[in-house]
Protein backbone atom coordinates (compact mmCIF):
# COMPACT_ATOMS: atom_id res chain seq x y z
CA UNK A 1 0.00 0.00 0.00
CA UNK A 2 1.59 4.01 -0.94
CA UNK A 3 2.69 5.87 1.91
CA UNK A 4 0.49 9.11 2.18
CA UNK A 5 1.44 12.91 2.36
CA UNK A 6 0.84 14.69 5.17
CA UNK A 7 0.29 18.20 5.91
CA UNK A 8 0.66 20.35 9.20
CA UNK A 9 -0.47 24.02 8.42
CA UNK A 10 -0.94 26.65 11.58
CA UNK A 11 -2.21 30.36 11.57
CA UNK A 12 -2.38 31.91 14.61
CA UNK A 13 -4.09 35.83 14.73
CA UNK A 14 -4.89 35.90 18.56
CA UNK A 15 -2.07 36.29 20.94
CA UNK A 16 -3.14 38.41 23.89
CA UNK A 17 0.32 38.90 25.77
CA UNK A 18 1.91 40.28 22.41
CA UNK A 19 -0.43 41.97 20.07
CA UNK A 20 -2.42 40.70 17.63
CA UNK A 21 -1.99 39.88 13.41
CA UNK A 22 -4.78 40.18 10.55
CA UNK A 23 -2.94 38.06 7.46
CA UNK A 24 -1.65 34.83 9.79
CA UNK A 25 -4.99 33.36 9.68
CA UNK A 26 -6.01 33.84 5.70
CA UNK A 27 -2.58 32.75 4.94
CA UNK A 28 -3.32 29.62 6.68
CA UNK A 29 -6.37 28.90 5.16
CA UNK A 30 -5.71 30.05 1.24
CA UNK A 31 -2.24 27.86 2.22
CA UNK A 32 -4.16 24.65 3.31
CA UNK A 33 -6.90 25.12 0.60
CA UNK A 34 -4.04 24.65 -1.96
CA UNK A 35 -2.13 21.69 -0.46
CA UNK A 36 -5.22 19.62 -0.23
CA UNK A 37 -6.51 20.75 -3.89
CA UNK A 38 -6.32 17.35 -5.70
CA UNK A 39 -4.62 20.20 -8.79
CA UNK A 40 -1.74 21.47 -5.83
CA UNK A 41 -0.95 19.84 -3.01
CA UNK A 42 -3.20 17.15 -3.34
CA UNK A 43 -2.79 15.88 0.42
CA UNK A 44 -6.05 14.20 1.66
CA UNK A 45 -7.61 15.78 3.99
CA UNK A 46 -7.77 13.09 6.28
CA UNK A 47 -4.31 13.64 6.56
CA UNK A 48 -4.00 17.61 6.83
CA UNK A 49 -4.27 19.08 9.98
CA UNK A 50 -5.46 23.04 9.97
CA UNK A 51 -4.97 24.76 13.06
CA UNK A 52 -6.39 27.98 13.76
CA UNK A 53 -6.89 30.96 15.90
CA UNK A 54 -10.88 31.15 15.25
CA UNK A 55 -10.78 26.75 15.75
CA UNK A 56 -11.04 28.00 19.36
CA UNK A 57 -13.19 30.30 21.60
CA UNK A 58 -10.90 33.27 22.96
CA UNK A 59 -9.79 32.02 26.43
CA UNK A 60 -10.31 34.17 29.52
CA UNK A 61 -6.73 33.50 30.94
CA UNK A 62 -4.42 34.23 28.06
CA UNK A 63 -2.08 31.18 29.43
CA UNK A 64 -4.88 28.78 27.84
CA UNK A 65 -5.03 30.32 24.52
CA UNK A 66 -5.31 27.85 21.71
CA UNK A 67 -3.44 26.97 19.55
CA UNK A 68 -0.77 25.95 21.60
CA UNK A 69 2.19 23.77 21.14
CA UNK A 70 0.25 20.43 22.28
CA UNK A 71 -1.89 20.74 19.54
CA UNK A 72 1.04 20.65 17.12
CA UNK A 73 2.93 18.03 19.10
CA UNK A 74 -0.24 15.92 18.71
CA UNK A 75 0.59 16.08 15.12
CA UNK A 76 4.46 14.96 15.05
CA UNK A 77 3.04 11.92 17.67
CA UNK A 78 0.66 10.77 15.53
CA UNK A 79 3.59 10.80 12.70
CA UNK A 80 5.78 9.06 14.84
CA UNK A 81 2.96 6.66 15.28
CA UNK A 82 2.24 6.22 12.00
CA UNK A 83 5.80 5.50 10.48
CA UNK A 84 5.96 2.63 13.76
CA UNK A 85 2.41 0.91 12.72
CA UNK A 86 4.20 0.75 8.89
CA UNK A 87 7.04 -0.74 10.37
CA UNK A 88 4.96 -2.97 11.88
CA UNK A 89 3.08 -4.06 8.79
CA UNK A 90 6.21 -5.25 6.87
CA UNK A 91 5.58 -3.86 4.05
CA UNK A 92 9.39 -2.74 3.24
CA UNK A 93 8.53 0.84 4.43
CA UNK A 94 11.04 1.10 7.45
CA UNK A 95 10.12 3.38 9.74
CA UNK A 96 8.54 5.72 7.43
CA UNK A 97 5.34 7.81 8.22
CA UNK A 98 5.00 8.93 4.17
CA UNK A 99 6.14 10.14 1.12
CA UNK A 100 5.94 13.67 1.50
CA UNK A 101 5.29 16.29 4.70
CA UNK A 102 4.21 19.45 4.63
CA UNK A 103 4.66 22.04 7.35
CA UNK A 104 3.27 25.63 7.05
CA UNK A 105 3.52 28.08 9.84
CA UNK A 106 1.90 31.97 9.81
CA UNK A 107 2.20 33.89 13.51
CA UNK A 108 4.71 35.76 15.42
CA UNK A 109 8.02 34.24 15.09
CA UNK A 110 11.59 34.83 16.67
CA UNK A 111 15.51 33.82 15.68
CA UNK A 112 17.36 33.15 19.01
CA UNK A 113 20.41 33.06 16.31
CA UNK A 114 21.09 33.44 12.48
CA UNK A 115 20.53 29.88 11.46
CA UNK A 116 17.57 28.94 14.54
CA UNK A 117 13.81 30.05 13.75
CA UNK A 118 10.74 29.44 15.72
CA UNK A 119 7.07 30.35 15.61
CA UNK A 120 5.25 31.54 18.69
CA UNK A 121 2.07 30.18 20.15
CA UNK A 122 -0.83 31.85 20.65
CA UNK A 123 -0.82 31.88 24.75
CA UNK A 124 3.17 32.80 24.40
CA UNK A 125 4.18 35.97 26.15
CA UNK A 126 7.29 37.80 26.53
CA UNK A 127 8.33 36.16 29.36
CA UNK A 128 7.10 32.37 28.88
CA UNK A 129 8.23 31.66 24.66
CA UNK A 130 6.05 29.19 24.02
CA UNK A 131 7.39 28.36 20.53
CA UNK A 132 7.20 25.83 18.05
CA UNK A 133 10.53 25.06 16.20
CA UNK A 134 9.71 24.42 12.64
CA UNK A 135 13.13 24.21 11.37
CA UNK A 136 14.31 21.63 14.40
CA UNK A 137 11.07 19.68 13.57
CA UNK A 138 11.65 19.72 9.85
CA UNK A 139 15.30 18.91 10.27
CA UNK A 140 14.60 15.80 12.86
CA UNK A 141 12.00 14.50 10.18
CA UNK A 142 14.54 14.57 7.19
CA UNK A 143 17.67 13.28 9.17
CA UNK A 144 15.31 10.22 10.34
CA UNK A 145 13.66 9.18 7.45
CA UNK A 146 10.45 9.85 8.70
CA UNK A 147 9.20 11.24 4.82
CA UNK A 148 11.00 11.51 1.58
CA UNK A 149 10.23 14.92 1.33
CA UNK A 150 10.13 17.58 3.45
CA UNK A 151 8.68 20.97 2.74
CA UNK A 152 8.90 24.06 5.26
CA UNK A 153 7.08 27.41 4.92
CA UNK A 154 7.62 29.92 7.56
CA UNK A 155 5.83 33.15 7.34
CA UNK A 156 6.88 34.88 10.41
CA UNK A 157 9.76 37.71 11.98
CA UNK A 158 12.66 36.26 13.11
CA UNK A 159 13.60 38.81 15.70
CA UNK A 160 14.52 37.81 18.83
CA UNK A 161 13.26 37.59 22.24
CA UNK A 162 15.84 38.42 24.81
CA UNK A 163 17.38 35.03 25.49
CA UNK A 164 14.54 33.44 25.06
CA UNK A 165 15.58 29.41 23.35
CA UNK A 166 13.46 27.09 20.66
CA UNK A 167 11.66 24.09 22.34
CA UNK A 168 13.31 21.45 20.99
CA UNK A 169 11.74 18.05 19.19
CA UNK A 170 10.62 15.39 21.76
CA UNK A 171 10.62 12.87 19.02
CA UNK A 172 14.47 10.93 19.51
CA UNK A 173 16.57 11.47 16.93
CA UNK A 174 17.80 8.57 14.55
CA UNK A 175 19.40 7.95 11.24
CA UNK A 176 17.53 7.39 7.97
CA UNK A 177 18.75 4.28 5.63
CA UNK A 178 21.82 5.18 3.74
CA UNK A 179 19.84 3.91 0.46
CA UNK A 180 16.60 5.60 1.25
CA UNK A 181 16.43 9.06 -1.07
CA UNK A 182 15.48 12.31 0.93
CA UNK A 183 14.52 16.03 -0.38
CA UNK A 184 13.97 18.95 1.22
CA UNK A 185 12.84 22.50 0.45
CA UNK A 186 12.65 25.44 3.56
CA UNK A 187 11.61 28.93 2.44
CA UNK A 188 10.92 31.94 5.32
CA UNK A 189 9.78 34.80 5.08
CA UNK A 190 12.08 36.73 6.78
CA UNK A 191 15.89 36.61 6.95
CA UNK A 192 17.50 36.63 10.26
CA UNK A 193 16.23 39.99 12.83
CA UNK A 194 14.09 41.02 9.86
CA UNK A 195 9.95 41.76 10.35
CA UNK A 196 7.77 40.33 8.00
CA UNK A 197 4.95 42.23 6.62
CA UNK A 198 0.94 41.84 6.10
CA UNK A 199 -0.96 44.04 3.27
CA UNK A 200 -3.91 44.18 1.97
CA UNK A 201 -3.96 41.87 -1.28
CA UNK A 202 -7.23 40.90 -3.10
CA UNK A 203 -9.53 42.17 -0.85
CA UNK A 204 -7.88 40.51 2.63
CA UNK A 205 -5.15 40.96 4.60
CA UNK A 206 -2.43 38.59 3.81
CA UNK A 207 1.30 37.96 3.99
CA UNK A 208 3.51 39.77 1.29
CA UNK A 209 5.71 36.16 1.38
CA UNK A 210 2.34 33.85 1.60
CA UNK A 211 1.02 35.92 -0.97
CA UNK A 212 3.79 35.73 -3.15
CA UNK A 213 4.23 31.84 -2.37
CA UNK A 214 1.13 31.14 -3.35
CA UNK A 215 1.56 32.50 -6.57
CA UNK A 216 4.18 30.61 -7.46
CA UNK A 217 3.16 27.34 -6.52
CA UNK A 218 0.00 28.23 -8.42
CA UNK A 219 2.11 28.47 -11.50
CA UNK A 220 4.07 31.57 -11.57
CA UNK A 221 6.95 29.48 -10.79
CA UNK A 222 6.82 26.88 -13.76
CA UNK A 223 10.11 25.27 -15.13
CA UNK A 224 9.37 27.17 -18.26
CA UNK A 225 10.83 23.52 -20.14
CA UNK A 226 8.75 21.04 -18.30
CA UNK A 227 5.63 22.74 -16.74
CA UNK A 228 6.49 21.92 -13.30
CA UNK A 229 7.11 23.56 -10.30
CA UNK A 230 11.03 23.28 -9.46
CA UNK A 231 12.45 23.94 -6.29
CA UNK A 232 14.76 26.17 -8.08
CA UNK A 233 12.39 28.15 -10.09
CA UNK A 234 10.40 28.59 -6.99
CA UNK A 235 13.40 29.82 -5.04
CA UNK A 236 14.21 32.12 -7.67
CA UNK A 237 10.08 33.67 -8.66
CA UNK A 238 10.45 34.25 -4.44
CA UNK A 239 13.44 36.05 -4.28
CA UNK A 240 12.64 38.19 -7.48
CA UNK A 241 9.10 38.91 -6.65
CA UNK A 242 8.29 39.75 -2.71
CA UNK A 243 9.46 42.32 -2.60
CA UNK A 244 7.27 44.14 -5.81
CA UNK A 245 4.31 43.84 -3.42
CA UNK A 246 5.66 46.29 -0.75
CA UNK A 247 5.00 49.98 -0.98
CA UNK A 248 8.38 52.16 -1.28
CA UNK A 249 8.20 52.72 2.75
CA UNK A 250 8.20 49.54 3.42
CA UNK A 251 11.48 49.07 0.89
CA UNK A 252 13.29 51.91 2.19
CA UNK A 253 13.23 50.44 6.10
CA UNK A 254 16.08 48.51 6.80
CA UNK A 255 13.50 45.95 9.25
CA UNK A 256 11.44 45.01 6.70
CA UNK A 257 12.64 41.65 4.85
CA UNK A 258 12.33 42.37 1.39
CA UNK A 259 13.76 38.79 0.15
CA UNK A 260 13.20 35.50 1.89
CA UNK A 261 15.34 33.49 3.32
CA UNK A 262 15.43 30.16 1.23
CA UNK A 263 17.98 26.92 1.68
CA UNK A 264 19.80 25.43 -0.62
CA UNK A 265 16.96 23.70 -1.97
CA UNK A 266 17.55 20.00 -3.23
CA UNK A 267 16.60 19.57 -6.95
CA UNK A 268 12.99 18.08 -7.30
CA UNK A 269 9.53 19.03 -8.63
CA UNK A 270 7.19 20.42 -6.13
CA UNK A 271 4.34 20.73 -8.20
CA UNK A 272 4.16 18.45 -11.35
CA UNK A 273 3.69 19.44 -14.63
CA UNK A 274 0.16 17.57 -14.60
CA UNK A 275 -1.05 19.64 -11.29
CA UNK A 276 -0.72 22.71 -13.05
CA UNK A 277 -2.77 23.29 -16.32
CA UNK A 278 -0.73 25.81 -18.69
CA UNK A 279 2.69 27.54 -18.56
CA UNK A 280 1.87 31.00 -18.10
CA UNK A 281 3.16 33.92 -19.88
CA UNK A 282 3.06 37.88 -18.98
CA UNK A 283 3.06 41.08 -21.06
CA UNK A 284 5.51 42.81 -22.41
CA UNK A 285 6.65 46.51 -24.45
CA UNK A 286 8.85 46.48 -26.25
CA UNK A 287 9.68 50.33 -26.54
CA UNK A 288 12.36 52.12 -29.04
CA UNK A 289 12.08 48.96 -31.31
CA UNK A 290 10.61 50.15 -34.21
CA UNK A 291 12.12 49.38 -37.55
CA UNK A 292 12.04 46.54 -40.65
CA UNK A 293 12.47 44.04 -38.07
CA UNK A 294 12.72 42.92 -34.62
CA UNK A 295 13.45 39.80 -32.96
CA UNK A 296 13.15 38.14 -29.36
CA UNK A 297 15.34 35.03 -28.42
CA UNK A 298 15.66 33.57 -25.08
CA UNK A 299 18.65 32.37 -23.23
CA UNK A 300 19.64 29.42 -25.44
CA UNK A 301 19.21 31.97 -28.32
CA UNK A 302 15.88 30.52 -30.07
CA UNK A 303 13.91 32.67 -31.58
CA UNK A 304 10.76 33.80 -29.89
CA UNK A 305 8.79 36.37 -31.28
CA UNK A 306 9.77 39.04 -34.45
CA UNK A 307 8.23 41.97 -36.03
CA UNK A 308 8.38 42.83 -39.53
CA UNK A 309 7.84 45.86 -39.55
CA UNK A 310 8.42 46.15 -35.70
CA UNK A 311 6.03 48.18 -34.44
CA UNK A 312 6.36 51.01 -31.19
CA UNK A 313 5.68 49.95 -28.80
CA UNK A 314 5.94 46.08 -29.53
CA UNK A 315 3.34 44.16 -27.30
CA UNK A 316 4.23 40.93 -26.78
CA UNK A 317 3.67 37.69 -23.91
CA UNK A 318 6.26 35.60 -22.63
CA UNK A 319 7.16 33.25 -20.46
CA UNK A 320 9.47 33.62 -17.62
CA UNK A 321 12.98 33.75 -17.94
CA UNK A 322 15.45 35.66 -19.70
CA UNK A 323 15.36 37.02 -23.20
CA UNK A 324 17.30 39.59 -25.62
CA UNK A 325 15.66 41.78 -27.90
CA UNK A 326 17.89 42.48 -31.11
CA UNK A 327 16.86 45.31 -33.98
CA UNK A 328 17.14 45.95 -37.18
CA UNK A 329 20.04 48.46 -36.85
CA UNK A 330 22.05 46.08 -34.40
CA UNK A 331 21.27 47.14 -31.23
CA UNK A 332 20.85 44.33 -28.23
CA UNK A 333 18.96 44.45 -25.22
CA UNK A 334 19.00 41.80 -22.60
CA UNK A 335 15.85 41.63 -20.28
CA UNK A 336 13.93 39.48 -17.70
CA UNK A 337 10.20 38.15 -17.43
CA UNK A 338 10.22 37.30 -13.24
CA UNK A 339 6.58 36.55 -13.84
CA UNK A 340 5.68 39.55 -11.42
CA UNK A 341 2.25 40.06 -9.94
CA UNK A 342 0.25 43.14 -8.40
CA UNK A 343 -2.06 42.92 -5.36
CA UNK A 344 -5.05 42.53 -7.69
CA UNK A 345 -4.12 38.74 -8.92
CA UNK A 346 -3.27 40.38 -12.26
CA UNK A 347 0.28 40.74 -14.22
CA UNK A 348 2.57 43.45 -14.36
CA UNK A 349 3.62 44.31 -17.64
CA UNK A 350 7.36 44.19 -18.34
CA UNK A 351 8.57 47.73 -20.23
CA UNK A 352 12.13 46.40 -22.29
CA UNK A 353 13.34 50.47 -23.47
CA UNK A 354 15.39 48.83 -26.26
Amino acid sequence: MPLADHALVVGINRYPKIGALTGAQNDAEDFYQWVTDPAGGAVDKTNALLLLSSNFDAAADPDEERPDKVLVERFFTKIDNSANANNAEGEGHGLKAGKRLWLFFSGHGFAPSLDRSGVLMANATLDRVHNIAAMLWANRLYDGGWFDDVILFQDACRNRIGDAELTPPFIKQRQAPVAQKRRRFYAFSAKNRQLSKELPLDGKVRGVFTYTLLQGLRGQAQDPSTGAVTTAQLKAYLQDNMRKLLPQADLDDDEIAKMPEVYDPDPFEIVPASAVSQVPDFPVRIIGAAGPTARIVDAALQEIATANPAPDPWSVRLRRGLFKVLTADGREKLFEVTGAVAGDGLAKDVDVNA
